[in-house]
């Protein structure tokens, strides 16, 4: 069952990354970028090594808009959340659609 998690705020500036916590997630944390005007999230927590992809920086691999994490530099693409750089280390990242409701964003979680 998918349901919205409210982020916060559309504030980012272009090419800004931001980590969140919603509330009644048990932990999930969640990574919003703004790319090309466009709000995309994916799960904060790299499934490699542990870092938050939040930390880390917007990278473009083959005009594919990625975040790359801090600690080992394995890229996420930004809209499917699938591995750029290193697929043998590690899988994909949980990607999330992101919606805004009345000045707010929300991520649709499964």
């Amino acid at each position: 069952m998918t349901k919205l998690v409210r982020l916060g705020v559309p504030d980012l500036k272009e090419g800004e990354l931001r980590g969140y916590e919603p509330e009644g997630e048990g932990g999930r944390l969640v990574c919003l970028a703004k790319v090309d005007g466009q709000y995309r999230a994916v799960d904060d927590w790299c499934n490699h090594a542990g870092c938050l992809l939040s930390a880390g920086w917007i990278a473009r691999k083959e005009g594919r808009a990625m975040v790359v994490c801090p600690c080992h530099e394995i890229g996420f693409d930004l809209e499917t959340g699938k591995n750029l750089v290193a697929p043998a280390i590690c899988g994909d990242q949980q990607p999330f659609r992101v919606v805004e409701k009345d000045g707010v964003l929300f991520a649709e979680i499964d």
